[in-house]
């Protein structure tokens, strides 16, 4: 019986020492954390900032990197209030850190996405407010602003990143896609296709939006930070295809359903956004593309391979003479 009250004693002892080394240990490492809630700007004092020629005592290079990339051109104006300017514009007022060496500050690579884009959206709220970011595919799926843009830009846009580089991905998915902007890591088809490996796999079949060959960005049909402002790149899918297929935008006295909009995915239905190996990015080339819909044709209807080869729907997309797309 003392047996089991000792046993139950000296577990209880060790659950509460363990509990005790724990806490002390992530004190202790909460002292060397930086700075991560975005409430630090607003509660720092004239006093807690230091300026860009401290930071520069230490972080030189970082220091001459920011200064030559285009956020500098804001952050160097004296009529921002201090929260705004410099280095402490986006890692927070430096006295703490520089006091603490080396603690105390907003360390991006060590922070959560949201911190991140919350630090982010004190400037750019032009661009989006946070609640249009949180209802974002990017923000649900975990994305930072800075796994994507770079805020220190290499000298090198173009060149490769080394290992562990905050700056740049390294290999290019295809060689003619059309320059980096907008302090992006890498050209917008490498930097998507990092993460959406699928569309990459799709743009290399024989059918294919001129995304390889430089022609078309994917910025051009999605739009990365959708807000009231950017309306027009989260409309409906036909008129987002019409804003460069204008020969298929109607409106036809005989519409096509899909085409106009009335049923299924509009232009999807058919054709595939970003390759297919079928000829004009079809889903299928034959008369089983039409028979997804047309059912009621399969048992007594021989067009050949497929109805639009045939000679008789030349007008699939809408005609302005006959109403079985016969006549254009």
């Amino acid at each position: 019986m003392h047996l089991g009250k000792w046993a139950l004693w000296l577990a209880a002892s060790i659950t509460l020492l363990t509990g005790a080394v724990l806490q002390g240990a992530e004190n202790t490492q909460a002292k060397g954390e930086p700075q991560t809630n975005v409430k630090v700007f607003d509660q720092a004092k004239h006093e807690d900032y230091i300026g860009d020629q401290a930071c520069a005592e230490c972080h030189s290079t970082e220091t001459q990197d920011f200064h030559n990339s285009v956020h500098a051109i804001f952050s160097a104006d004296p009529s921002q209030p201090l929260g705004k300017q410099g280095c402490e514009s986006c890692h927070g007022p430096g006295k703490a850190h520089q006091e603490a060496e080396g603690g105390s500050i907003i360390a991006y690579s060590k922070i959560k996405p949201a911190e991140v884009n919350a630090v982010c959206l004190r400037c750019h709220a032009d661009v989006m407010t946070p609640s249009q970011w949180h209802q974002a595919a990017h923000a649900r799926a975990g994305v930072s602003c800075t796994s994507c843009h770079q805020i220190h830009p290499n000298e090198a846009p173009d060149s490769a990143a080394v290992k562990g580089s905050r700056n740049l991905i390294n290999k290019q998915v295809f060689p003619s896609a059309k320059p980096s902007t907008h302090l992006l890591k890498s050209d917008e088809a490498t930097l998507c296709g990092s993460c959406h490996h699928s569309e990459v796999a799709e743009f290399r079949q024989n059918s294919h939006h001129p995304v390889p060959e430089g022609r078309l960005v994917c910025s051009d049909c999605h739009e990365p930070h959708p807000a009231s402002s950017t309306e027009k790149k989260i409309s409906v899918v036909k008129e987002q295809c019409v804003s460069c297929h204008a020969d298929k935008a109607g409106p036809f006295v005989y519409e096509h359903d899909p085409v106009a909009g009335w049923m299924g995915s509009g232009c999807t239905e058919c054709h595939a956004p970003h390759g297919s190996h079928n000829p004009s990015l079809l889903k299928s080339f034959s008369r089983g593309l039409c028979a997804q819909c047309h059912t009621d044709k399969l048992a007594n209807h021989f067009p050949g391979r497929s109805c639009w080869n045939a000679g008789c729907h030349v007008a699939l997309h809408g005609s302005n003479s006959d109403p079985h797309f016969l006549a254009r």
